[in-house]
């Protein structure tokens, strides 16, 4: 009995160790893109395509934003459009866990016709990932026309008041300390955003010029710090 029962575990053994093994599924290789309407001139919204997609048929005011859309991890073609603008594309390499954002803007070029007058043109700024950096930060980045905008952000909790000079198309990095009340930042006279920090992480500012060429600015939070390029 002692030998039937042997071969019968020993029988139970290879069978259960036939059993095909499932093998795990891989987590999906996705990265977001965040896109940023900062176009001033032309009529009407602006629309936002992903690989020839609209994103949103109803259109994105200007100083709106879209939240992070996750794509595939790879390439894909991000087009902005508005009437009375020249349209402006991308090529974008997305990967993995990344999240890049987009800022279009318009920018005054000469005609290519000689007489004609200047015409306007979408252009696209990216916002790389960097390494995560300590604390509350904020990160400022213009748009604006002028080769150079100073802001002045007054932190609650803070004695002093700080003072940045952002270059266009370029980002420009202010420790916030650690406290969580409100930061105003200001360009000139005017409060142009308030951020209210929570938690330690990145404060995006966008700096952008409205029809009449005022200085507004949007802002948005993202753990990591960014930089221009």
């Amino acid at each position: 009995m002692k030998t039937i029962s042997n071969i019968l575990a020993v029988a139970a053994l290879l069978f259960g160790a036939a059993q095909p093994v499932l093998a795990q599924e891989s987590p999906p290789q996705v990265g977001f893109v965040r896109i940023v309407n900062a176009v001033a001139p032309g009529e009407g919204k602006v629309s936002m395509l992903i690989d020839g997609e609209d994103i949103f048929p109803k259109g994105y005011d200007l100083g709106q934003r879209t939240g992070g859309f996750g794509l595939k991890a790879g390439s894909h073609t991000i087009t902005i459009k508005k009437a009375g603008v020249e349209t402006g594309t991308t090529k974008i390499t997305l990967n993995t866990g990344e999240t890049l954002t987009l800022i279009g803007f318009a920018e005054k070029v000469p005609a290519k016709k000689e007489g004609d007058p200047p015409v306007w043109v979408t252009k696209i700024l990216r916002l790389k990932q960097s390494d995560p950096e300590r604390g509350f930060r904020m990160t400022l980045v213009s748009v604006c026309d002028t080769d150079e905008v100073t802001i002045k952000a007054a932190v609650q909790g803070k004695g002093s008041i700080e003072t940045a000079h952002v270059k266009r198309l370029a980002t420009t990095s202010v420790d916030l300390g650690g406290a969580r009340g409100e930061v105003l930042v200001k360009a000139g006279e005017d409060i142009v955003t308030t951020l209210s920090p929570e938690d330690p992480g990145n404060y995006v500012v966008v700096l952008y010029q409205d029809v009449e060429g005022k200085i507004k600015a949007l802002s948005f939070f993202d753990p990591k710090f960014v930089i221009a390029g």
